[in-house]
């Protein structure tokens, strides 16, 4: 997906001075370590190994292709070397990377998902054809309540890229947002509302003024704490 990589690279720089995570508490996948086995791996065995039980708050961003399954109800990455055509053999199934973060017991989780539910890509050309858009919904994908979700788009819309601002749309806003640009209130907090109603502004507005449309996604408690002191 356009400037994938340059999402990733940043979010890990944001991860380090916004949510003050260590380093060597980061494992950062793009290009050939994007790879099915590789991501699998990095939730399954990488993960526990850095959770306490409880305790410990996992933050995943992904920024890449996803691909609804051809009856709607499930949501697919694709991975480095993941082929549309054969999705379930070798794309990596929203609900499996669910099972294996929750299994890890963390205190809370939060997903930020720059990806597309229609199965397109960011320059609006078909991935899949014929694809029916997943609906966002904790029914429907099994997230347990300790999970805060926030998505690039509506299930029918495409999740944009900007040659302008050289990222996706929904993650460049993001990153601002975690500079304190979310803080609605200014209390030094920022919480899954605040962030939001801030993404669903500044990304509406930008898909906008390339004559596009984009509506940032929500599943969750909007009261709880991202980020802050």
């Amino acid at each position: 997906a356009d400037f994938a990589n340059d999402d990733a690279r940043s979010f890990y720089d944001y991860a380090v001075r916004a949510l003050g995570i260590k380093p060597e508490n980061i494992k950062m996948l793009i290009d050939g370590e994007a790879e099915q086995v590789e991501i699998l791996s990095a939730f399954k065995s990488w993960l526990p190994s850095y959770v306490n039980k409880g305790k410990t708050d996992v933050y995943v961003f992904y920024s890449g292709h996803g691909l609804p399954s051809t009856d709607g109800k499930s949501l697919f990455f694709l991975p480095q070397n993941g082929h549309k055509d054969y999705l379930t053999e070798t794309g990596i199934d929203q609900t499996s990377l669910v099972a294996a973060i929750s299994a890890a017991k963390p205190k809370s989780v939060t997903l930020f998902i720059d990806s597309c539910y229609s199965g397109q890509t960011r320059h609006g050309d078909a991935l899949l054809a014929n694809a029916r858009p997943v609906a966002l919904t904790s029914r429907n994908t099994g997230y347990p309540a300790t999970f805060t979700v926030l998505t690039a788009s509506a299930p029918d819309q495409i999740s944009w890229s900007s040659d302008e601002l050289r990222h996706g749309i929904f993650s460049y806003y993001l990153m601002k947002g975690m500079e304190g640009d979310a803080d609605g209130n200014k209390d030094g907090k920022i919480t899954a509302g605040e962030m939001q109603e801030y993404l669903s502004d500044k990304v509406s507005r930008q898909a906008m003024s390339m004559s596009r449309k984009q509506d940032t996604q929500l599943v969750g408690d909007a009261n709880r704490v991202l980020m802050g002191r």
